[in-house]
């Protein structure tokens, strides 16, 4: 009988244990952890099967879905986030510093588009890496830190460079084309087309990979260490986080890189700050659901979101003859291209400041 009770107990015990759980990832976890992996998962799988190259007009299908969902949102929602920090005038000032920046950013890409798209690679890489790290406590940057954003950020931005130079290096033409009609307003010559020869971003690819191996084996040897004396949880956490940017390397290996970074950028970078944006906008102590949480970032990026979408459409309008697409998307590259020296500035300055209440 005393067998048979234990037995009952260790069985509610677990079933408890496991129901707990299950209500824990029934919130943040499944939706802004769980589903952006199967996502991705899906994705690789059915790009496994058809194994074929991206078609032009699918590849840039992410970067569509990102003007309306969740990616341009979750940049337009810098001024809000900033009016929940600071008040008054403060407010406007930098916000203006934010937008002479972006006029700026725009202005050397223009005169200098070479040089500004490798300035803009390698902002990406920091910017995709670093996302979602903890922010390391006081004003400098931690080792941990870099070395996780290194690892991050060299495979998202390595892999396609070193599997599909010849394609990044087309993007990249198409990026700059865009810019030849204000490049003639100033009077300046047509550059000579492809500006980066395929061996060249291959072996910056194969770098930033090599850069991102060896930051893993440092992180690893790192949570190993931490794990003999602390428990094995760091080492668990580090090997998930490897194992989700794995998944983004091996669908960015078989896909084309507009499609890869594209999905990432969608499903992964931009999905996951939900959250943390949302909570700028909500109250601290509720209980809300994900899908609020994501409405209410929407929400709240709407008035710098209307006239990014306004001034996309009247441009696409009138550089396409056929108003295709592929246009649009690429237009809309170009408008993160100009914005996100801004908004990771914006960002690292409002990680310093206090929460308001």
């Amino acid at each position: 009988m005393f067998a048979i009770s234990q037995t009952v107990q260790r069985k509610l015990f677990f079933s408890n244990t496991i129901r707990d759980g299950a209500y824990g990832l029934s919130k943040q976890t499944v939706w802004f952890t769980v589903l952006p992996l199967i996502f991705i998962g899906t994705t690789t799988g059915c790009s496994f099967y058809f194994r074929q190259e991206t078609p032009k007009d699918i590849e840039v299908f992410p970067w569509l879905i990102a003007l309306f969902f969740v990616g341009m949102p979750h940049g337009a929602a810098d001024l809000a986030v900033l009016r929940s920090k600071k008040k008054g005038r403060k407010v406007w000032e930098a916000f203006l510093w934010y937008v002479v920046s972006m006029i700026g950013v725009f202005t050397v890409f223009i005169f200098t588009p070479a040089i500004s798209l490798i300035g803009f690679i390698v902002l990406s890489l920091w910017h995709f890496g670093s996302a979602e790290n903890t922010k390391p406590s006081g004003s400098g940057i931690s080792y941990e830190h870099l070395l996780l954003s290194f690892a991050k950020g060299g495979i998202v931005i390595g892999m396609p460079l070193a599997a599909w130079p010849a394609a990044t290096s087309s993007v990249a033409t198409e990026l700059i084309t865009l810019v030849e009609p204000a490049r003639t307003l100033f009077g300046l010559p047509l550059l000579t087309h492809p500006i980066y020869s395929a061996s060249h971003i291959a072996s910056t690819g194969l770098a930033l990979l090599a850069i991102a191996f060896f930051s893993w084996c440092f992180i690893f040897i790192s949570s190993a260490r931490y794990s003999k004396t602390h428990g094995t949880k760091e080492l668990v956490k580090t090997s998930s986080v490897f194992f989700s940017y794995c998944l983004i390397g091996i669908l960015e290996l078989i896909t084309s890189p507009l499609f890869g970074i594209g999905i990432y950028f969608l499903a992964f970078h931009s999905w996951r700050q939900m959250p943390a944006l949302a909570k700028h906008f909500t109250s601290p102590d509720a209980e809300i659901h994900p899908l609020r949480q994501v409405a209410s970032v929407h929400k709240a990026a709407i008035p710098l979101l209307l006239p990014t979408w306004i001034l996309l459409g009247v441009t696409w309008w009138s550089l396409s003859n056929s108003a295709h697409f592929r246009d649009l998307a690429l237009l809309s590259l170009l408008v993160y291209l100009v914005v996100t020296p801004a908004h990771e500035v914006l960002c690292e300055w409002l990680s310093t400041q206090p929460e308001t209440a």
